[in-house]
């Protein structure tokens, strides 16, 4: 396996580090297992159109764009609610 050097400030560095170590693993399992594991915005897409899919062809719902919209606006307010 090639390995890779990617160069970040020592704070960044500092923090990867710790959060590798509440996790058991070294920094560069760490980034690997983020890599792994973080869908990218295409990806994201088409799960979320994966599930619309399945939405309406389960139970006939097909929200428009702008109740689309609004329910993100309200999810958005109630996780901020929590944060």
């Amino acid at each position: 396996m090639a390995h890779t050097t990617i160069k970040v400030e020592g704070a960044v560095r500092d923090r990867l580090a710790a959060l590798a170590a509440e996790k058991g693993m070294s920094i560069a399992q760490l980034v690997s297992d983020f890599a792994a594991h973080t869908p990218t915005e295409s990806e994201r897409a088409e799960r979320t159109a994966r599930t619309l899919a399945v939405l309406r062809e389960m139970s006939g719902y097909t929200p428009d764009p702008e109740q689309d919209q609004a329910a993100d606006a309200e999810l958005a307010r109630r996780l901020g609610d929590v944060a």
